[in-house]
């Protein structure tokens, strides 16, 4: 019978101690005959940890089975379109980013944008083959919400359970949220309290087994880290922070956190409209897809884009500011377009106006509180719009502006 460590090691002549108990006395403790130490701690050699097996992945160096992943970004910097080709990815088993998967079924959760999503799987379909392991679930979710009889927070939302139901039937090995803020409404996220329910309902998903991702905004103006309190991040085993260049088309994952491997390198890509015939209008019908770039496409030096001029980018800012804040509706501003979510022009024009962006002769106001803009504010602001048109990064008609 092979020796257990504790009895190798009381054949030196070392004495073995119990763990402190609730009292906080130390004794020694008699070698047990046979298994471990006399307590529910696993312990192990340096030998036993040569010996363990790798542990598994999803995505080699990236992803690992019960891990929760943040991926998040800016407004329009591609997220439902780089975490739907991941979910691919998996379901079919193909390698990724240069990096090896392992193929398993995924449940794709689309609170947000069902309709969207349903469009971006049929395009997901017809540029890289069919994914009978990819199942989509295209309507609202509430994991906010307790069980009207839950005493306290231990027991989970009910569509928590029934999403971890489907997983386990379906032996998921990827469920991905998308997004927060869409399966968690009326989440305060900048309340430590708030956050946490986020990630307990997030690592009770992952209690199935499954790795989680969880598609999320960045902070605002810019920032590095996912919007809200910290206490999410600071949970996350992998953080997935998309860039977007000034003016180009090129996307950039820049890996955070990450527990299965190494945070240096780059993940890029482009995203490319997939034609899907046209509707009863004969109006194109096309769907985003990711596209990955060329091995140090987001590394080799590219000619910088022209800055934008300073009322554009102030008014970048501040439209993505009200994308954020989900002002305007989830729709196709023109026809064949994919669901965006586009904000009225007038809501925009208000926010314009409160933050002074209009020149002072560029509003005229009748009483306090009925600012508008003058001929002159309307072509302004027409300008700018048109510059971000013209640099992809936006687009906007008589009644609404939306990200592109």
């Amino acid at each position: 019978m092979t020796a257990s460590p504790e009895q190798l090691l009381s054949a030196k002549g070392a004495r073995t101690m119990a763990i402190a108990r609730p009292n906080g006395s130390h004794r020694p403790a008699e070698t047990p005959a046979r298994g471990g130490p006399p307590t529910r701690l696993r312990v192990m050699t340096l030998a036993e940890c040569s010996a363990a097996r790798p542990i598994p992945y999803l995505v080699k160096g990236l992803v690992r089975p019960g891990d929760v992943v943040i991926l998040f970004g800016p407004p329009g910097a591609g997220k439902s379109v780089l975490a739907p080709y991941l979910a691919h990815a998996i379901a079919t088993g193909r390698t990724i980013f240069g990096r090896r998967v392992r193929q398993m079924p995924v449940i794709y959760a689309s609170p947000e944008d069902g309709p969207g999503m349903i469009l971006r799987g049929a395009a997901l379909r017809h540029a890289y083959g069919d994914a009978p392991g990819l199942l989509l679930i295209p309507q609202p979710l509430n994991l906010m919400t307790l069980p009207p009889a839950a005493p306290d927070n231990s027991q989970m939302p009910r569509d928590a359970q029934d999403l971890r139901a489907v997983a386990e039937h379906f032996r998921a090995g990827l469920i991905v949220l998308d997004t927060v803020a869409a399966a968690f409404p009326g989440l305060r996220e900048n309340e430590p309290d708030a956050m946490d329910h986020v990630v307990r309902v997030a690592r009770f998903l992952a209690e199935s087994g499954a790795a989680v991702v969880l598609v999320h905004h960045a902070a605002k103006g810019g920032g590095t880290t996912p919007r809200g309190h910290g206490r999410l991040e600071g949970d996350a085993d992998t953080t997935l922070l998309i860039e977007t260049a000034e003016g180009g088309g090129l996307r950039t994952t820049r890996i955070g956190k990450n527990r299965s491997g190494s945070a240096l390198g780059t993940l890029a890509f482009t995203i490319r409209a997939e034609s899907l015939g046209t509707d009863d209008d004969g109006d194109p019908i096309t769907a985003p897809v990711a596209v990955e770039a060329e091995e140090g496409a987001a590394t080799s030096p590219r000619k910088a884009a022209p800055k934008l001029p300073e009322a554009a980018a102030l008014l970048l800012r501040e439209l993505t500011g009200l994308a954020a804040d989900g002002a305007g509706e989830m729709t196709k501003p023109e026809p064949g377009m994919p669901m965006v979510r586009a904000i009225p022009r007038d809501v925009l024009r208000a926010r314009l106006i409160r933050v002074g962006w209009f020149a002072p002769d560029q509003i005229s106001a009748v009483l306090p509180g009925s600012e508008k803009p003058t001929r002159s504010g309307y072509r302004a602001e027409n300008k700018a719009l048109n510059t971000l048109k013209l640099r992809g990064l936006a687009g906007f008609n008589r009644d609404a502006v939306w990200l592109a």
